[in-house]
């Protein structure tokens, strides 16, 4: 009998993928991962007012001064499952490792080692050749391989390794949001490149 072949796109966030991607969440959650790439609690509390808040940081509205806009897009899996997270910051200027490179990603525990992170990353690939980019820069910190074999399957090379990385906070001061330049003690950090 021949099974249907799956499907794999990049979305932006939507109201309609709300359940999929608290399931997302939660998938992280239940193995025991903190999930701190964007604001979960307006997730859980009003999908709505996190998609408007999503799509306003895609388009810079309300960032402080100094903190680059970022797209986020979630890799859909047969129109219903949200299995990963990828966030692009097509504005960026060096040095790349203090924003943590033009990009950044996140699979599923679930879905883990069967490829779909080299995947995603090839659908973001596409969207950033539409932009004229030169390439993008990605950072790893400390060890990992899965990122490492990713990246590489996807063309890229690594450019260098940076101990205490330079970083950034943001941080309210005087009631407004301010970016600070930081340091990330004690981390390796390694950049790398991927030609477009």
């Amino acid at each position: 009998m021949h099974q249907p072949q799956e499907t794999l796109e990049l979305v932006k966030p939507a109201v309609a993928y709300g359940p999929a991607f608290i399931e997302m969440v939660d998938d992280h959650l239940s193995h025991g991962e903190h999930y701190n790439y964007s604001n979960v609690g307006l997730a859980r509390e009003d999908f709505a007012a996190y998609v408007r808040e999503m799509e306003e940081e895609a388009q810079g509205i309300g960032l402080p001064t100094g903190l680059p806009r970022q797209q986020t897009y979630w890799l859909l899996k047969d129109s219903t499952i949200i299995i990963g997270e990828i966030r692009f910051r097509p504005h960026l200027e060096q040095p790349y490792e203090k924003f943590n490179g033009h990009t950044g990603y996140n699979i599923c525990p679930s879905y883990r080692g069967q490829g779909y992170g080299t995947r995603q990353l090839a659908l973001l690939l596409r969207e950033a050749r539409q932009l004229a980019l030169p390439g993008i820069s990605m950072t790893i910190e400390d060890q990992n391989p899965a990122s490492e074999r990713i990246i590489t399957k996807n063309g890229g090379r690594l450019l260098r390794v940076i101990d205490n990385p330079p970083s950034i906070r943001v941080v309210e001061v005087n009631g407004t949001w301010t970016v600070k330049d930081t340091i990330k003690p004690g981390i390796r950090c390694s950049l790398w490149w991927i030609d477009l």
